[in-house]
C-alpha cells in the first residue's frame, strides 16, 4: 500500500489556508502524509463545525463511489466515537499521527504528519487491489470550507 497523490483545495480561504499538503518519500515504496491547516477563524466548536463528508472511491474508468459515503456532525463524533463506524475506522487510522485526538474546540492549527499507510490500519475490511481515492470534506456555517482527495494505491489483496 502506499499513497500516490494528493490534493488540498480551499474552497474558503478566509476561514482555513493549508500551509503544508504534501507526499514524502521516506524509502522506497514507503511514502508519508503530511497535511497542516491553519484555522483562521477559532476556535472551532460544535456550533460552528457542520459536518464532515468522507466517500471512498475506486478507480474504474475514472473514480467511482466505491464503499461508504457518509456525512457526519464531526464535534458530536469526537464526544462519542463509536456512533459512526467507518468514522471510526478512518479516525483510527490517523489518530497516532495526527492531533485530531479530542473533542471541540479546536483552536490550533490541524496537523498530520508522517502518515504511512499499512495494511493494519485496514484490518476491518478487506480490499482488493486497485486505485484508491478517500474525499474529505468539511463544512462549517453551513458551508463547505475544504476539500481533501487522498489517492492510493493497494498493490495485494487485503
Amino acid at each position: 500500500m502506499r499513497f500516490t497523490n494528493l490534493k488540498c483545495e480551499e474552497l474558503r480561504p478566509d476561514f482555513a489556508v493549508f500551509e503544508e499538503c504534501r507526499l514524502t518519500v521516506v524509502k522506497r515504496d514507503i511514502i508519508s502524509l503530511n497535511i497542516d491547516v491553519k484555522l483562521l477563524k477559532v476556535p472551532v466548536t460544535s456550533t460552528t463545525v457542520g459536518v464532515v463528508n468522507l466517500a471512498f472511491f475506486k478507480k474504474f474508468n475514472g473514480y467511482r463511489p466505491y464503499f461508504c459515503n457518509i456525512t457526519y456532525d464531526f464535534c458530536k463524533f469526537m464526544e462519542n466515537r463509536n456512533r459512526q463506524s467507518y468514522a471510526k475506522i478512518f479516525l483510527d487510522a490517523i489518530l497516532k499521527d495526527s492531533n485530531v485526538n479530542h473533542t471541540c474546540p479546536f483552536d490550533h492549527n490541524i496537523i498530520v504528519k508522517d502518515l504511512i499507510l499499512d495494511e493494519s490500519k485496514f484490518k476491518y475490511f478487506p480490499i482488493p487491489r486497485g486505485d484508491y481515492m478517500l474525499r474529505i470534506k468539511v463544512a462549517a456555517y453551513n458551508d463547505w470550507k475544504a476539500d481533501v482527495k487522498v489517492y492510493f494505491s493497494i498493490l495485494v489483496d487485503l
